[in-house]
Protein backbone atom coordinates (compact mmCIF):
# COMPACT_ATOMS: atom_id res chain seq x y z
CA UNK A 1 0.00 0.00 0.00
CA UNK A 2 2.82 2.37 0.80
CA UNK A 3 4.91 1.48 -2.22
CA UNK A 4 2.37 0.90 -5.00
CA UNK A 5 -0.67 2.97 -3.98
CA UNK A 6 0.97 5.73 -1.93
CA UNK A 7 -1.77 5.81 0.73
CA UNK A 8 -2.46 9.32 2.01
CA UNK A 9 -4.36 10.83 4.91
CA UNK A 10 -8.09 11.13 4.26
CA UNK A 11 -8.29 8.51 1.53
CA UNK A 12 -10.96 5.84 1.85
CA UNK A 13 -9.15 2.51 2.00
CA UNK A 14 -10.95 -0.85 1.97
CA UNK A 15 -9.13 -3.96 3.19
CA UNK A 16 -10.78 -7.13 1.90
CA UNK A 17 -10.19 -9.82 4.54
CA UNK A 18 -9.18 -7.32 7.21
CA UNK A 19 -8.95 -9.77 10.13
CA UNK A 20 -6.63 -12.27 8.43
CA UNK A 21 -2.88 -12.67 8.66
CA UNK A 22 -2.13 -10.05 5.99
CA UNK A 23 -5.30 -8.00 6.31
CA UNK A 24 -4.91 -7.04 9.97
CA UNK A 25 -1.45 -5.61 9.24
CA UNK A 26 -2.75 -3.77 6.15
CA UNK A 27 -5.50 -2.19 8.28
CA UNK A 28 -2.90 -0.91 10.75
CA UNK A 29 -0.58 0.43 8.04
CA UNK A 30 -3.39 2.34 6.33
CA UNK A 31 -4.58 3.68 9.70
CA UNK A 32 -1.03 4.78 10.64
CA UNK A 33 -0.84 6.71 7.36
CA UNK A 34 -4.03 8.61 8.21
CA UNK A 35 -6.46 6.86 5.87
CA UNK A 36 -10.13 6.30 6.64
CA UNK A 37 -10.04 2.51 6.87
CA UNK A 38 -12.86 0.07 6.20
CA UNK A 39 -12.41 -3.68 6.35
CA UNK A 40 -14.45 -6.76 5.51
CA UNK A 41 -14.64 -9.80 7.74
CA UNK A 42 -17.19 -12.28 9.01
CA UNK A 43 -19.57 -11.52 11.87
CA UNK A 44 -17.33 -12.93 14.61
CA UNK A 45 -14.38 -10.71 13.65
CA UNK A 46 -16.06 -7.30 13.67
CA UNK A 47 -14.79 -6.37 17.16
CA UNK A 48 -11.19 -7.03 16.12
CA UNK A 49 -11.57 -4.66 13.17
CA UNK A 50 -13.01 -1.97 15.46
CA UNK A 51 -10.12 -2.45 17.89
CA UNK A 52 -7.68 -1.95 15.00
CA UNK A 53 -9.40 1.33 14.12
CA UNK A 54 -11.26 0.21 11.01
CA UNK A 55 -14.93 0.54 10.23
CA UNK A 56 -16.00 -3.11 10.07
CA UNK A 57 -18.07 -4.46 7.19
CA UNK A 58 -19.77 -7.83 7.60
CA UNK A 59 -19.62 -9.39 4.15
CA UNK A 60 -22.34 -11.86 5.17
CA UNK A 61 -24.91 -9.11 5.69
CA UNK A 62 -23.85 -6.31 3.30
CA UNK A 63 -23.25 -6.60 -0.43
CA UNK A 64 -20.43 -4.64 -2.08
CA UNK A 65 -23.01 -2.31 -3.65
CA UNK A 66 -24.53 -1.66 -0.23
CA UNK A 67 -21.28 -0.88 1.54
CA UNK A 68 -19.89 1.25 -1.27
CA UNK A 69 -23.09 3.31 -1.11
CA UNK A 70 -23.03 3.51 2.69
CA UNK A 71 -19.38 4.50 3.08
CA UNK A 72 -18.46 6.31 -0.15
CA UNK A 73 -21.83 7.69 -1.29
CA UNK A 74 -21.52 5.43 -4.33
CA UNK A 75 -18.16 6.87 -5.45
CA UNK A 76 -16.07 3.81 -4.59
CA UNK A 77 -13.01 3.35 -2.41
CA UNK A 78 -9.82 5.22 -3.29
CA UNK A 79 -7.68 2.18 -2.52
CA UNK A 80 -8.70 -1.45 -2.12
CA UNK A 81 -6.27 -4.02 -0.74
CA UNK A 82 -7.51 -7.52 -1.54
CA UNK A 83 -6.16 -10.40 0.54
CA UNK A 84 -8.84 -12.90 -0.53
CA UNK A 85 -8.85 -13.11 -4.34
CA UNK A 86 -11.41 -14.92 -6.49
CA UNK A 87 -14.90 -13.45 -6.38
CA UNK A 88 -13.78 -10.86 -3.79
CA UNK A 89 -11.24 -9.45 -6.25
CA UNK A 90 -13.91 -9.50 -8.95
CA UNK A 91 -16.25 -7.48 -6.70
CA UNK A 92 -13.42 -5.06 -5.86
CA UNK A 93 -12.95 -4.27 -9.55
CA UNK A 94 -16.45 -2.76 -9.57
CA UNK A 95 -16.30 -0.75 -6.32
CA UNK A 96 -13.02 1.11 -6.70
CA UNK A 97 -13.28 4.88 -7.18
CA UNK A 98 -12.55 6.51 -10.52
CA UNK A 99 -8.75 6.72 -10.79
CA UNK A 100 -8.51 4.51 -7.70
CA UNK A 101 -6.08 1.68 -7.06
CA UNK A 102 -6.64 -2.00 -6.32
CA UNK A 103 -3.80 -4.05 -4.87
CA UNK A 104 -4.10 -7.81 -4.52
CA UNK A 105 -1.81 -10.36 -2.95
CA UNK A 106 -4.26 -13.07 -4.10
CA UNK A 107 -4.76 -12.21 -7.79
CA UNK A 108 -4.75 -15.74 -9.14
CA UNK A 109 -7.11 -16.97 -11.85
CA UNK A 110 -8.97 -15.19 -14.60
CA UNK A 111 -10.73 -11.90 -13.92
CA UNK A 112 -12.82 -9.54 -16.03
CA UNK A 113 -10.96 -6.24 -15.78
CA UNK A 114 -13.63 -4.21 -17.61
CA UNK A 115 -15.25 -2.74 -14.45
CA UNK A 116 -11.96 -1.26 -13.24
CA UNK A 117 -10.94 -0.19 -16.75
CA UNK A 118 -14.14 1.83 -17.08
CA UNK A 119 -13.14 3.61 -13.87
CA UNK A 120 -9.57 4.26 -15.09
CA UNK A 121 -8.37 2.37 -12.02
CA UNK A 122 -4.97 0.79 -11.51
CA UNK A 123 -4.61 -2.88 -10.55
CA UNK A 124 -1.38 -4.04 -8.92
CA UNK A 125 -0.69 -7.68 -8.15
CA UNK A 126 1.64 -8.06 -5.19
CA UNK A 127 3.77 -11.20 -5.25
CA UNK A 128 6.35 -11.36 -2.50
CA UNK A 129 7.85 -14.78 -3.15
CA UNK A 130 9.95 -13.87 -6.22
CA UNK A 131 11.88 -11.04 -4.52
CA UNK A 132 12.49 -13.27 -1.50
CA UNK A 133 13.83 -16.14 -3.59
CA UNK A 134 15.78 -14.12 -6.17
CA UNK A 135 17.03 -11.22 -4.08
CA UNK A 136 15.85 -8.89 -6.85
CA UNK A 137 14.92 -5.48 -5.45
CA UNK A 138 16.47 -6.34 -2.08
CA UNK A 139 17.39 -2.72 -1.24
CA UNK A 140 13.93 -1.49 -2.17
CA UNK A 141 12.24 -4.16 -0.06
CA UNK A 142 14.63 -3.40 2.78
CA UNK A 143 13.55 0.25 2.65
CA UNK A 144 9.90 -0.82 2.90
CA UNK A 145 10.69 -3.09 5.85
CA UNK A 146 12.47 -0.22 7.61
CA UNK A 147 9.35 1.95 7.22
CA UNK A 148 7.18 -0.83 8.65
CA UNK A 149 9.67 -1.46 11.48
CA UNK A 150 9.40 2.21 12.46
CA UNK A 151 5.60 1.82 12.69
CA UNK A 152 5.98 -1.33 14.81
CA UNK A 153 8.47 0.38 17.14
CA UNK A 154 6.09 3.34 17.46
CA UNK A 155 3.32 0.94 18.52
CA UNK A 156 1.22 1.65 15.43
CA UNK A 157 1.38 -1.94 14.20
CA UNK A 158 0.83 -4.86 16.54
CA UNK A 159 0.81 -8.31 14.97
CA UNK A 160 -2.05 -10.53 16.07
CA UNK A 161 -1.33 -14.22 16.46
CA UNK A 162 -4.03 -16.85 16.19
CA UNK A 163 -4.25 -18.54 19.62
CA UNK A 164 -3.78 -22.02 18.15
CA UNK A 165 -0.20 -23.27 17.73
CA UNK A 166 0.94 -25.92 15.30
CA UNK A 167 4.03 -28.08 14.84
CA UNK A 168 5.50 -29.42 11.61
CA UNK A 169 3.53 -32.61 12.27
CA UNK A 170 0.29 -30.61 12.30
CA UNK A 171 1.16 -28.23 9.44
CA UNK A 172 -1.87 -29.44 7.45
CA UNK A 173 -4.07 -28.42 10.37
CA UNK A 174 -2.45 -24.97 10.24
CA UNK A 175 -3.23 -24.72 6.54
CA UNK A 176 -6.82 -25.75 7.23
CA UNK A 177 -7.07 -23.07 9.94
CA UNK A 178 -6.05 -20.43 7.38
CA UNK A 179 -8.53 -21.82 4.84
CA UNK A 180 -11.29 -21.66 7.45
CA UNK A 181 -10.57 -18.00 8.19
CA UNK A 182 -8.32 -17.83 11.25
CA UNK A 183 -7.74 -14.42 12.84
CA UNK A 184 -4.27 -12.94 12.54
CA UNK A 185 -1.13 -14.91 11.82
CA UNK A 186 -1.09 -18.68 12.12
CA UNK A 187 2.14 -19.93 13.71
CA UNK A 188 3.92 -23.22 13.02
CA UNK A 189 6.56 -23.87 15.67
CA UNK A 190 9.33 -25.71 13.79
CA UNK A 191 11.20 -26.52 17.01
CA UNK A 192 8.26 -28.18 18.81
Amino acid sequence: MVDKANVKAGQKVLIQGGAGGVGHVAVQIAKALGADVYATASTGKQQLLKALGATPIDYHTASPAEYVDAYTQGKGFDIIYDTVGGSVLDASLGIVAHYGHILSCAAFGSHNLAPSSLRSATLSAIFVLHPQLSGEGRKHHGDILRQITALVEAGQIKPILDPLRFSLDTAMDAHNAVELGSMGKVVIDVIA
